[in-house]
């Protein structure tokens, strides 16, 4: 699309949006267009004004009359209406007028009615105008720290790190580490938007404020309830004209396991008392171990009996401080820094899996083992192991260059055959190229075809762990650019 086509578009969009609303009956004013949305028997003038990226964003919506629609969670800061959520900003939807105006009644009839089926959106930072300070203020379980008074010290990256403390009596102003305290909000229907508005509904507001005042905090971190769902913001809070407080928000978060683990997925709990082998820990395997450990898997046993050279590096989690470990210890590091999970427990084995007893003792000791080895006589070897004690492996391997990778149940779960191959679809001739050590032309796989064929095991590891597969038998798939894709 050219400049000029583009142009065209916008300028289209907001023409054919403007002549919708003449025709509803909204007439322009200073703001915007003016006009009534009818819902029930009653009628609301309306300010709809197009912002600047109008059509890329929905049109901005304020009563004509800003205290005469009450205050609730669906009203931003400055009174306007919150009519599109961030998960509904697909298809621009907004540029129909018609459309428009009944999403704007369909508003008024929710509000109307008091919001029966609302969502618990914890966003009451919101509400207030942000600090001119930018750093990100850090805590932990939140609820340990009930109406306590905590201090926030300077950390990496331009944050806070909260521990427990109280400002010194003799604090130098200039102190770099900043005091708080943590209140409870309780009973209210609608977000404040204020510090005396918030006030209103402390229960100890007045020993709050107090501490306010007298220079002992200038942080209040607030933590509150929707429909059983934990919230907290962090307010910067100073005294200004005429001794009022003011209470500004700050960009916080989380540090406890709750929060990190939110995003997990919904199988996240169930894959917490799993435990899961994965035997080589090379380019595939350490993605997997990664990829489970985030997906909620928090007991990994890593078996390989290499190390990390200079060339895995391209293709391989870990990076340059890890040349010279073992893959098994850079991989086990690597897992441990990242995501510092105090439930974590990783085994580590740092031998060539070569033996039928071994086999069967890992098989029949773990939930399900997978096979990342890219070696034939270990597939083979687990293949049997796992038939001779009726339990599965997972195997997963990159073919034809890194082309196609295939991801299989081994023995499957029913009598379906096994995948089939892949005819390899085709690439351009490469020139075969040794490195130092190697016996064999370095695999010219590239990167993303690693990730692919990991994060398709992962997929598979979830889906057997949770009582789920995805295929009895497992998969193939093309991952050349050039390929036709192809599932089996």
């Amino acid at each position: 699309m050219s400049i000029d086509r583009y142009d065209d578009f916008v300028a289209y969009a907001r023409m054919h949006f403007e002549e919708g609303l003449l025709r509803a009956g909204f007439a322009t004013t200073s703001g915007g267009w003016i006009g009534s949305i009818m819902h029930g028997a009653n009628s609301t003038d309306v300010i709809i004004a197009l912002p600047s990226r109008f059509p890329f964003v929905p049109p901005r919506v304020v009563p004509a009359a800003i205290d005469t629609v009450s205050w609730s969670w669906h009203r931003e800061r400055d009174g306007a209406l919150c009519l599109v959520a961030e998960d509904d900003h697909d298809g621009l939807w907004w540029v129909e007028p018609v459309e428009f105006l009944q999403h704007i009644s369909a508003w008024f009839e929710e509000a109307d009615a008091g919001w029966p089926e609302d969502r618990p959106d914890l966003d009451l930072e919101r509400y207030f105008d942000p600090s001119p300070d930018r750093r990100v203020y850090l805590y932990d379980e939140i609820t340990d720290y009930l109406s306590a008074f905590v201090r926030f010290r300077p950390a990496a990256n331009n944050t806070m790190m909260m521990v427990r403390g109280t400002r010194p009596r003799k604090a130098r102003r200039q102190h770099k580490d900043r005091y708080g305290y943590v209140v409870e909000l309780e009973n209210f229907d609608t977000p404040p938007r204020s510090w005396s508005d918030l006030a209103e509904r402390l229960p100890n507001a007045l020993e709050v404020d107090r501490k306010i005042r007298d220079g002992s905090i200038s942080i209040v971190l607030v933590v509150y309830r929707r429909s059983d769902q934990l919230g907290v913001f962090a307010l910067d809070v100073s005294i200004e004209v005429e001794r009022s407080i003011t209470a500004r928000s700050l960009i916080s978060g989380s540090t406890g396991a709750v929060a990190r683990n939110v995003r997990a997925g919904i199988l996240a709990p169930a894959l917490g008392s799993k435990k899961v082998a994965i035997v080589g820990v090379g380019a595939i395997g350490s993605f997997i171990a990664d990829a489970l450990v985030r997906s909620g898997v928090r007991n990994l046993t890593l078996i390989d009996a290499d190390i990390v050279l200079p060339g895995n590096l391209i293709r391989h989690l870990v990076g340059p401080s890890s040349i010279g470990l073992a893959k098994v210890e850079a991989v086990s590091r690597h897992i441990i820094g990242r995501y510092d999970m105090a439930d974590l427990h990783l085994e580590l084995d740092a031998q060539r899996l070569d033996n039928g007893a071994d086999a069967v003792e890992i098989i029949t000791t773990h939930d399900l083992v997978v096979n990342a080895s890219a070696e034939f006589a270990t597939t083979a070897l687990l293949h049997v192991a796992a038939e001779s004690v009726g339990q599965h492996v997972l195997s997963v391997a990159l073919l034809d260059q890194g082309a196609t990778y295939r991801v299989d149940v081994l023995p499957p779960f029913s009598d379906v055959e096994v995948v089939p191959p892949l005819d390899a679809p085709l690439t351009e001739q490469v020139i075969e190229l040794f490195d130092s050590g190697c016996g064999s032309p370095i695999s010219p796989t590239p990167p993303h075809a690693v990730m692919e064929a990991a994060a398709a095991a992962a997929r598979h590891v979830i889906g057997i762990l949770s009582g789920r597969p995805i295929h009895d038998a497992g998969e193939s798939r093309s991952v050349a650019p050039q390929g036709e894709i192809r599932v089996s």
